[in-house]
Parts: C-alpha cells; sequence; structure tokens
C-alpha cells in the first residue's frame, strides 16, 4: 500500500491542530459556537473566491481574513452579554443561508480551478506540495497562538470572574483563541472538509473531558486520541478504497462510543 508523505504530514498536522483545539473549546464551554464554525469557513472560501476574482489576490488570504472577521462578529455578540447559544443560532442561520446564495453565485458566474465540493468533501489524497506548506503554515499559526497559553485558557473556563478579577485581560486570551479558530476552520477545510470538521472540532475534547482528570492531561489525552483517529483513519481509508476524511470521522466516532460504554461498565 502506497503511502504518500504529504498525506501523512496534512494528516498529522490536523489532527495535531484539532487534538490540541479541542480542549479547549472544552475547557472555554464554547462547543456549541465549534460546530457552528465550519459554517463560517465554507462561507469564507466561497466568498474568497468572489473577492479574488473581483479585486485580486489570493484565495487563501481572502478566505483568512473573511473567516476571522465572521468569528470576530460572534465573539463581539457574546461580549455584549448575548447568550452564547442565542448568538451561534443566529451566526449558523446567518452563515448558512450566505453559503447558500453565495455558492449559486459563484458557480453560476465563474469557471473554478478548484471545485468547492473539495472543500464540502475534503480529501487529503489530493494535496499538492503547495496544499502541504499551505497547512504547515496555518498549522504553525494555530499551534503558536493557542499552546503556549493553555493554562490561561483552563483556567478562564474554570472561573471567567476570578482571572479578569485577578488583572488578566482575558479579551487578549479570548481574542487569540477565536483567531486560532477561524485560521484552522478555513486553514485545514479543504482537507478534512466541512461535514468531519465538525467531529475533529468536538470528539477528542468530550473524549478527553471524559478521561482525564486535568488540563493537562486532558491535552494529552486530546491530542493522542485525535493523533490515533487521524492516522488509523487514513490509513483505513486507503485500505479499504473510501474517503479518508470519513473514515477518519468513523474512527473517532468509534473510539467515543468505547469510552462511553467503559463509563457505563465502570458504573454498574
Amino acid at each position: 500500500m502506497y503511502i504518500d508523505p504529504r498525506w501523512l504530514i496534512v494528516v498529522i498536522l490536523s489532527s495535531l491542530v484539532y487534538g490540541v483545539l479541542s480542549p479547549v473549546i472544552s475547557a472555554r464551554r464554547l462547543l456549541f459556537l465549534a460546530g457552528s464554525l465550519p459554517h463560517s469557513a465554507l462561507l469564507s472560501v466561497i466568498l474568497s473566491v468572489i473577492l479574488a476574482n473581483t479585486l485580486g489576490g489570493h484565495v487563501s488570504i481572502w478566505a483568512i481574513v473573511i473567516s476571522i472577521i465572521l468569528v470576530y462578529i460572534v465573539a463581539l455578540m457574546l461580549s455584549r452579554g448575548i447568550n452564547s447559544d442565542t448568538a451561534t443560532a443566529v451566526f449558523v442561520s446567518f452563515s448558512v443561508s450566505m453559503t447558500v446564495i453565495s455558492m449559486y453565485y459563484v458557480i453560476t458566474r465563474y469557471a473554478l480551478a478548484t471545485s468547492l465540493w473539495a472543500y464540502i468533501l475534503g480529501d487529503p489524497l489530493l494535496v499538492t506540495w503547495d496544499d502541504t506548506y499551505y497547512a504547515i503554515m496555518v498549522s504553525s499559526i494555530t499551534l503558536l497562538l493557542i499552546v503556549p497559553f493553555l493554562r490561561e485558557h483552563v483556567l478562564i473556563g474554570i472561573d471567567r470572574d476570578f482571572v479578569r478579577l485577578s488583572g488578566v485581560n482575558t479579551v487578549l486570551y479570548d481574542a487569540a483563541l477565536m483567531t486560532a479558530l477561524a485560521i484552522a476552520t478555513v486553514g485545514l477545510l479543504k482537507i478534512v472538509g466541512f461535514v468531519v470538521e465538525h467531529v475533529l472540532l468536538l470528539l477528542p475534547g468530550v473524549i478527553a473531558s471524559s478521561l482525564a482528570r486535568g488540563g493537562r492531561e486532558a491535552v494529552a489525552v486530546a491530542v493522542t486520541v485525535s493523533l490515533i483517529g487521524g492516522i488509523s483513519g487514513l490509513l483505513l481509508g486507503l485500505y479499504m478504497g473510501i474517503a479518508p476524511s470519513g473514515s477518519i470521522g468513523l474512527v473517532l466516532l468509534l473510539l467515543y462510543i468505547i469510552v462511553l460504554l467503559r463509563r457505563r461498565v465502570a458504573h454498574e
């Protein structure tokens, strides 16, 4: 079975990034928001095609800029005291509606070199070396925004008011997290796909919260689970001839079911 090094690189990087982000999302109680982010990522990509064809520039750069703007809109609503579920519901309604309108416009107006379906389905087997270098850049920026501040994010998730009263500028950490989420979701969308990105953002953190006893352990468990899911899913997809992004999602789901069964047995 042939394995291109580019496939391994992008899958490992994606698994590592989502493995780090997922427990932070759980600690900060942003699961609902994280579940909506792939919607904004897909909308960002579609709008970036329009802007690149109208104003010039690179689609990838436009997509990241738009994604950051959209995520910051949600962050602004949350900072204004709007309930997180309400803010997310409004955001999802807007992004889904605009995605349909924008996608129809792009499909009917432009001849695309890269099909939009590649972003919806995701396929690490189609990455070029340019895509690989781009994934390395996106992953590096995301990890630099999150990893040095894992302790602070966990503490903010536990007691935000106490952390703020202690003199910590929580707004800066919020901005770093939102920026990292925006960059990661849109930057790695073509590799994992719109659908499976939901799984990668949510399940590693949920699994880690069921097994870990502390913040550091939760991150370690989430990264391990994400890497196992990514590499095993890639190999399973290659062996069975199915979409690797889909098999990655199934492996993570299987790991989650195993954890649930383990907890049920332990409580009986």
